[in-house]
């Protein structure tokens, strides 16, 4: 079954939410640089008279400004274990296909599943492993476009 972390509902961020987050991005960015192996840092929370400090990994703080910096750029963002399995929906939602497009990748082998009952199940792992295949060919691809266009003097 996919994490109750993948069934919450994504919310858009508006433009004061988002340049919220670019702030926070630029200061702990700032904050990673000048101490660069960092092991863990305390973390003040301060709201309506009440005051609490933790401590997070280093790893979790540079993963909140990756989280930061795409609320920043206004996407919606979410978070999962890598280990959580996803639905066909959920798993074509990632790769921005549509659900009959991923099918068919899993029934063409491309692509890892194991089977629930009726239902497919891809690991996250799996599928992000898979993404990172196929933008690299597509990157790939575009560059050798791109290359043949300028050798014919097509760019402009």
């Amino acid at each position: 079954m996919a994490p109750a972390l993948l069934d919450h509902q994504l919310t858009v961020p508006d433009e004061a939410t988002a340049n919220q987050a670019a702030e926070a991005v630029d200061i702990l960015e700032r904050f990673l640089r000048q101490h660069p192996n960092l092991p863990g840092v305390a973390v003040s929370l301060n709201a309506d008279d009440s005051d609490t400090t933790l401590q997070i990994p280093g790893h979790a703080l540079r993963l909140l400004v990756d989280i930061l910096a795409q609320i920043a750029n206004g996407n919606a963002v979410t978070v999962a274990p890598v280990h959580a399995e996803l639905t066909t929906q959920q798993a074509a939602d990632i790769l921005n296909v549509s659900r009959p497009y991923l099918v068919k990748l899993l029934e063409e082998r491309k692509l890892p599943y194991r089977r629930v009952g009726n239902r497919r199940r891809v690991l996250l792992a799996d599928l992000l492993a898979y993404k990172r295949i196929d933008d690299a060919d597509r990157r790939a691809i575009a560059d050798e476009l791109t290359s043949e266009a300028q050798r014919l003097g097509l760019d402009y």
